[in-house]
């Protein structure tokens, strides 16, 4: 059976982790640490100012450092809070959700098989502690080659650099044997491009559109192994 890609740089957030599970276990479990209500509206602040600073740092806008710093300060003074020194909920945040393992609905078993054809190569921008944790806790460290995270090497997807730095550190120079795999357009996609890589976006809950910055698209993971042995056109 021929087989088109050797290497898969795997997205986690929403490609194969449940981050909005986590996210809301995790901020849910800092208030409560702080003796602030949590509400519904609450975590929807949250979730948009959280994804607003993501997305600064995806332009090159802002650094990691600054999200930590910005984003409780943000969220507090939004809902009224002025008690609670930021840095410190943040750092209980990310504590938390270090230890929100939540994997998709069929995401381990899909991983597992994917092991088998390919070496797997997790690429995310999430900060290293809340990243590393979830990653030996849900078991999939075991299954996977090497985890590459933004905040350890110095560059985040959509940076080219950021997937130069996997690409040497693996001593590949075959990018046709290479695949990203990633829900998200503007890191995983835009930066598979940026990279000259090829692309794969994963929809788990809406609905495809077609885009440049996309070779493929898939909605279940089973899809993936007929990418994977596809007659190349």
């Amino acid at each position: 059976m021929n087989k088109n890609y050797d290497v898969v740089l795997l997205d986690l957030d929403e490609t194969i982790f449940d981050f909005k599970k986590a996210e809301h276990t995790a901020l849910k479990n800092t208030l409560e640490h702080f003796d602030i209500e949590y509400t519904e509206e609450r975590q929807q602040i949250y979730t948009n100012i959280n994804l607003d600073l993501w997305k600064s740092i995806e332009r090159g806008e802002i650094s990691r450092e600054e999200l930590k710093t910005k984003r409780y300060i943000k969220f507090f003074k939004t809902i009224g809070v002025n008690s609670i020194n930021s840095d410190n909920a943040n750092s209980v945040y990310i504590n938390f959700l270090s230890q929100c393992p939540f994997l998709l609905d069929g995401a381990y078993e899909f991983v597992e098989r994917l092991h088998k054809y390919c070496k797997i190569f997790l690429a995310t921008n999430g900060l290293n502690i809340s990243q590393t944790g979830r990653i030996s806790l849900s078991g999939i460290k075991d299954i996977t080659d090497k985890a590459y995270i933004s905040e350890n090497i110095g560059f985040s997807k959509p940076q080219k650099e950021y997937f130069d730095y996997i690409l040497n550190d693996q001593n590949i120079a075959d990018k046709s044997r290479v695949i990203v795999l990633g829900d998200s357009l503007t890191s995983d996609m835009l930066g598979g491009k940026n990279a000259g890589l090829k692309t794969c976006r994963y929809v788990h809950n809406g609905v495809i559109e077609p885009s440049p910055l996309c070779d493929y698209q898939i909605t279940h993971y089973d899809q993936f192994f007929d990418i994977l042995f596809s007659k190349q056109k």
